[in-house]
């Protein structure tokens, strides 16, 4: 089943009093399933696009696909869009007509040809690009057929970090590592576990990405960041980064640092404030690395060294001293109980997939399991 054909929750019908009465931590799918094939292009222009003007770039004779998802927080928002070959503009006088002055953060996720005319001159998009929309100037994107992604902010929040003027941002080409990674990642992570979190929690996985975000353009317009002012979305890039990265033995505090562009002293001092420290917290992610890898039926084969190693460990003695210091148990024992306790074949997947969802509230409103 492709991306155009999953199927949705609301029918065409049902479109224009949805998006009338939203609620925070709601979704919204919509989708073309369901609309006789030739009303559905005039469907999707007229009663799902809200800030662009779409054509189409071909007719092969084919029905017209696409669909929408929509995650609603405060002053944030997270959509995916997905459609057969279509072009769409936003031209100066639907800006001033309807107001609408989101700054859009967008990800290409997969297409073969796209491009962008957004303040200076054309630019290709290609999967996996990040660029900055801001709706409350004309901007004009050809796409064939593709899924992008979106975490839209409201102007007030964004002038609220960066100032009044935000001229610059559709120039900027944010790069696809560093913080900017984590943004893709957690944006990507919200949609594909919307329907499994509970509104609240969807609240709070928009929150910490758009502190994520808000994080990763003023360092982008600034040069330097307000560790101080950001200090949740730099606490929970951090967990995230450390989390993706602590199998480096390399890893340090300095190169979390370096990574989220903020001042050294400033990290230190979000940390403080959870009575954490940056060292600890790489620790912690390596050792319940660990703790994974040893309970993973795939994984049977490795030895205790290897499991260190893969950790982030480079001593095996070192390793077994500290997990059994934060476990209780040395790794062979956690080994062994994990294999007797094992879930059965056909329970793992949910397992791992509530695993996935914990994650994504665990790290998005900083809290950590100990």
């Amino acid at each position: 089943m492709s991306h155009l054909d999953r199927p949705t929750i609301d029918l065409a019908s049902q479109a224009r009093s949805i998006c009338e009465r939203p609620s925070w931590g709601q979704i919204i799918d919509l989708s073309t399933e369901g609309v006789p094939a030739e009303e559905r292009f005039s469907f999707w222009r007229d009663s799902v696009l809200r800030r662009m003007e779409p054509t189409r770039t071909s007719d092969d004779g084919r029905p017209f696909r696409a669909r929408l998802r929509r995650v609603l927080g405060a002053g944030t928002e997270v959509v995916e869009h997905a459609s057969d070959s279509i072009a769409a503009i936003r031209t100066a006088s639907r800006c001033k007509q309807d107001g609408c002055d989101d700054i859009s953060i967008d990800l290409m996720v997969n297409c073969q040809r796209a491009s962008l005319e957004h303040g200076s001159g054309e630019r290709r998009i290609r999967a996996g690009d990040l660029w900055i929309v801001d709706y409350a100037r004309p901007v004009r994107v050809v796409r064939s057929r593709h899924r992008a992604a979106a975490l839209i902010l409201s102007r007030s929040r964004v002038e609220d970090v960066l100032g009044s003027d935000l001229t610059a941002l559709p120039a900027l080409r944010p790069s696809s590592s560093g913080i900017w990674a984590l943004v893709q990642s957690q944006v990507k992570m919200i949609l594909d576990e919307a329907h499994n979190l509970s509104g609240h929690q969807r609240i709070l996985a928009m929150s910490g990405a758009a502190d994520m975000a808000l994080a990763a353009l003023q360092s982008e317009c600034r040069g330097k960041v307000d560790g101080e002012r950001l200090a949740d979305g730099f606490h929970r890039a951090a967990h995230l980064f450390i989390e993706r990265e602590c199998s480096d033995p390399h890893l340090t505090p300095d190169s979390v640092v370096l990574s989220l562009g903020c001042s050294r002293a400033s990290l230190y001092r979000v940390f403080l404030r959870h009575g954490e420290s940056i060292s600890a917290a790489i620790w912690e992610a390596r050792l319940s690395r660990a703790l994974l890898l040893l309970g993973s039926s795939s994984n049977r084969h490795l030895s205790i060294a290897e499991i260190a190693f893969r950790s982030g460990f480079v001593e095996q003695t070192s390793f077994s001293r500290m997990f059994k210091r934060r476990f209780s148990v040395t790794p062979r024992d956690a080994r062994e109980h994990r294999a007797l306790h094992a879930p059965r074949e056909d329970h793992r997947s949910s397992s791992q997939g509530q695993a996935k969802i914990e994650n994504v509230v665990r790290t998005t409103s900083g809290l950590r399991q100990r």
